[in-house]
Parts: structure tokens; C-alpha cells; sequence
């Protein structure tokens, strides 16, 4: 009896504790962590302790009162280890509504900031505008087009849907590498919360510098540090998509985002020096003479001294003289080109000079509900009549593809049969009818 009053008399005394907020915390206190506020105006969330895993962000953040995801890409060094990214010169982040009259100091005096990029939508723009940094060129390129609402299962198929093949992230990422090659001195690049759009910015640049994908996932995941959420699965989707359809990530920044090698090597010249602790410029790469090809200065910093190989003649609509031109393999209607009736053009698979005469004879879209199953390691195309290579179909391809188009092609009297199929996630290309394997 004795025993269990004072069993009880503990109980109470417990019950007290907690409601006062005194002892020893809840499982559910000790497993929560404090919400994010989204809103830059607040007082920056204070990073957590970086996972063994991926680094540690206090050696690339940079301490802003407004934002909370600002970082430094410099000193992250390339896999042979000879060379780093310059410090100062590319800042990642979220959105700038938020920045105080310390920050933009920072930012245009310690950093020289000439370039911001933003990478959100036109609405999100509008909603919470940047906050201006003298001296600066703020430039919207929204890669997500004009909404940013996710139509696919998962994130991942997001990140591939949406970041790697969708027609505005193609041609937005096309834009931004330019202009980051263009500028003589430091550009800073943003989204909402600086770990999606940008993220996958931040995977190009470091990707073209020759970092190695362990340290580049490392940088992804130390959103997390500051309580914007990533998934290492996410970036992985990413990386298998693209290399499934390119082979790797060179080959596609190369013809999906149509920057081309001279053109990444420009930028490393730009953006690399040595870890040998004198800080030697990254040999820039000397321009090839080649005859009969002007390639001539256009005044963009080097971006448009480099043709495309095999695409001078594309009816293209692109401007030399802002670097920014919008790729070739890309309309509107998702990944690859969709077909047009041409004049007489050069193509990418004959000899130069000569003209390759095209006539599309018929056109037919498909709606039915068969899916056609793709034979391995087959070349797929940008457009069915002019044959420029765009990539392979995976070598060992189990993938089920929608067919939507049929198009009979005569090109210099011979003729040809093209399909334009598409995947589960909404990637578009053109192959030949013996490409495909079809059942029900």
C-alpha cells in the first residue's frame, strides 16, 4: 500500500516537471527538428552538423542576413587535384528579397557581383523581386518555364522531367552557361531555396571545371545543413537519366545543352587556377584555325567565338552576339525538334558544302495505346530529315517508349521511315523504323 502511494506521488511529480519544462525532453523533442522559415526577413537559420558523408557547408557559406543557402564554389578542386575553382568568382543561393543593406555591400564590394542570375519563374519573380546590387545585371531565366509545378510521380522523375529534358531548363541552362562564360568578373546564381534549380546549375559548372560527381554530390547534399531539403536519390535519377541518354554528363552539356568543348574550355581557363598555392590561370585552349571556317570574335567574352559543330546552318534564330543562343535540339513541344519543312540545308553527316536536299512526303500522328520497346545502342536523332545525332538509345534498353509520329522522308531521292517516340517521363526522339521493336 505504502509502495504503490509512492509510486503514484513519483507519477504526479513527473507530470508536474513536464508541464513546467523541466527534465529530461520528449522522444518527440528529441527526434524534431525546428522548422525553416521560408521567408528570407528572418534571421538565418544557424547550419547543423554536416553529415560525415558531405562536408562541412561553413567552408563554402557565406554569412548573409537575408539569406540563409549563400555559398562559395570556390576552392573546390578538380579529381586530379592540380587545379581549383577561384574563390569570389561563382555564389550559389536562394532568393535575394531579403538582403539588408550589409549584405549587398558584401556582396558588391567583397565579391564584385556584376551578374545575378535568377533562375525562378516569372511569378515568383514578381511575388518576391531581388533586391537590386549596384553595379549588377539581374537577369531572369526561369529553366522550369513560366510555372513551377511538378506533373511527374516523384522528385526525381522531376529532376529528370523538368531539369535535364524539359524544353525551357534545355534552353534556360543553355543561357545561364553562356552568360557565366561571358562575364568578366563574379556572377551569383539563385532560385527560391537554392537546392533544385540551382542545384542542378551548380552540377554543370562543377561537372565542366572536372570535379569529381562524389564532391558535387557532397555540395547538393549540405542543403540540408541549412534546412532545405534534398535527397541524394534525387541527384542520382539525375545523373542515371543523363548518362542512360548521353553517356555522360560532357556528352550531354556537349549536344543536349549545346555548349560546346572549346566553349567549356574557355570557362575553365575563366574560372580554374592552380592548388599549388600560386594561383596559375588554367592554360586557356588555342583556337583551332580551321579553313574555310570563320569563326570570328563576337564579343561575348569567348562564348561565340565557337560554331557548333555541324549546326552552321540551322535555322536556329540564334543572336552571336550575346553568347546566349537558344540550342538547336529543342522546341517547345519537349526535347528533340519537331519536324519543319526545310529548304535546302546542310545536314550533320555529309560533307561539308554540300547541300542535302529533304522533302518530308508524309506525316502521320499516332494515338494509340501500344508501347514499343527500343533496340539497344541505336542512334536517335534531333529531326527525322536531317539526321544529326543526338544520342543512343541505352545499350541494354528495356525501356517502354510511346510512339506519336510517323514520318516518310525522302532525303536526296532516297527514302526513309522515322518514328518519334517518347518515354514514361516525356523525353522525345526521332528514330528510325528499324530502331523498334514493337508489341502490345
Amino acid at each position: 500500500m505504502q509502495r504503490s502511494a509512492i509510486v503514484k506521488s513519483l507519477s504526479l511529480a513527473s507530470v508536474v516537471l513536464s508541464l513546467m519544462g523541466v527534465g529530461a525532453p520528449s522522444a518527440l523533442a528529441a527526434t524534431t527538428t525546428p522548422a525553416v522559415n521560408q521567408t528570407a526577413s528572418t534571421v538565418p537559420v544557424k547550419p547543423t552538423t554536416p553529415p560525415a558523408n558531405y562536408g562541412d557547408i561553413h567552408k563554402t557559406l557565406v554569412p548573409l542576413a537575408g539569406t540563409v543557402n549563400t555559398r562559395d564554389l570556390g576552392g573546390y578542386t578538380t579529381a586530379d587535384g592540380k587545379w581549383q575553382v577561384r574563390s569570389h568568382s561563382l555564389l550559389r543561393s536562394d532568393q535575394l528579397v531579403g538582403l539588408t543593406a550589409e549584405d549587398i555591400q558584401k556582396l558588391t564590394t567583397d565579391f564584385k557581383i556584376t551578374s545575378v542570375i535568377d533562375l525562378r519563374t516569372p511569378g515568383q519573380v514578381k511575388g518576391k523581386p531581388d533586391k537590386a546590387l549596384p553595379g549588377a545585371k539581374n537577369t531572369n531565366i526561369s529553366v522550369l518555364g513560366p510555372h513551377a509545378y511538378t506533373d511527374s510521380g516523384s522528385d526525381g522523375e522531376f529532376y529528370n522531367q523538368r531539369l535535364a529534358f524539359g524544353h525551357p531548363a534545355v534552353v534556360g541552362y543553355h543561357k545561364f552557361l553562356n552568360m557565366v562564360l561571358a562575364n568578366p568578373q563574379a556572377t551569383l546564381y539563385h532560385c527560391t531555396s537554392g537546392k533544385d534549380r540551382t542545384g542542378i546549375a551548380t552540377v554543370l559548372l562543377l561537372s565542366i571545371m572536372g570535379v569529381s560527381r562524389n564532391t558535387i554530390i557532397a555540395d547538393y547534399m549540405q542543403s540540408n545543413q541549412v534546412g532545405k531539403k534534398v535527397e541524394r536519390a534525387w541527384l542520382m535519377e539525375y545523373y542515371k537519366e543523363v548518362l542512360q541518354n548521353y553517356g555522360s554528363m560532357e556528352a550531354y552539356i556537349t549536344e543536349c545543352l549545346e555548349f560546346s568543348p572549346a566553349q567549356q574550355e574557355q570557362l575553365r581557363a575563366k574560372l580554374l587556377v592552380s592548388t599549388d598555392g600560386k594561383n596559375t590561370p588554367y592554360p586557356a585552349a588555342q583556337k583551332p584555325v580551321v579553313p574555310g571556317n570563320n569563326t570570328g570574335n563576337s564579343g561575348n567574352g569567348g562564348a561565340g567565338n565557337v560554331t557548333n559543330d555541324n549546326h552552321q546552318n540551322d535555322n536556329s534564330g540564334t543572336n552571336q552576339n550575346d553568347g546566349t543562343n537558344t540550342p538547336n535540339n529543342v522546341t517547345s513541344g519537349g526535347q528533340a525538334a519537331q519536324p519543319s519543312k526545310p529548304t535546302n540545308t546542310n545536314g550533320g553527316t555529309h560533307k561539308p558544302g554540300k547541300k542535302k536536299v529533304v522533302k518530308i512526303v508524309s506525316t502521320k500522328k499516332m494515338r494509340t495505346t501500344y508501347k514499343y520497346r527500343l533496340k539497344g545502342n541505336k542512334v536517335w536523332f534531333k529531326d527525322a530529315h536531317l539526321q544529326k545525332t543526338k544520342g543512343h538509345t541505352p545499350k541494354h534498353s528495356k525501356k517502354k517508349w510511346q510512339l506519336i509520329k510517323q514520318e516518310k522522308v525522302k532525303i536526296n531521292g532516297k527514302a526513309a521511315t522515322y518514328f518519334q517516340v517518347k518515354d514514361r517521363a516525356g523525353h522525345k526522339a526521332w528514330l528510325v523504323k528499324s530502331a523498334i521493336l514493337n508489341f502490345k
